[in-house]
């Protein structure tokens, strides 16, 4: 069976209730969170200290820029 992740932002306390196997656009809910995904990914300052060590070894701007693309998409 296909599993489809989707991350909606809402105001506090404006979030809808959701319950067990409830219908979400053709499927059925299996799991939730009510915390920011992100929150458990890098740190600032490990985002920092990655970013530093990847400029000293890059040798492209391209390929620079895509790695820090990747890494700024993990920061809070």
């Amino acid at each position: 069976m296909g599993k489809v992740t989707y991350v909606i932002e809402y105001e506090d306390g404006k979030e809808p209730p959701v319950h067990a196997n409830m219908d979400v656009l053709g499927g059925k809910l299996a799991a939730v969170s009510w915390s920011d995904y992100r929150d458990k990914f890098l740190t600032t300052e490990e985002v920092e200290d990655i970013r530093e060590v990847v400029a000293a070894g890059v040798n492209t701007t391209e390929h620079y820029d895509r790695i820090m693309r990747k890494i700024e998409a993990l920061e809070r």
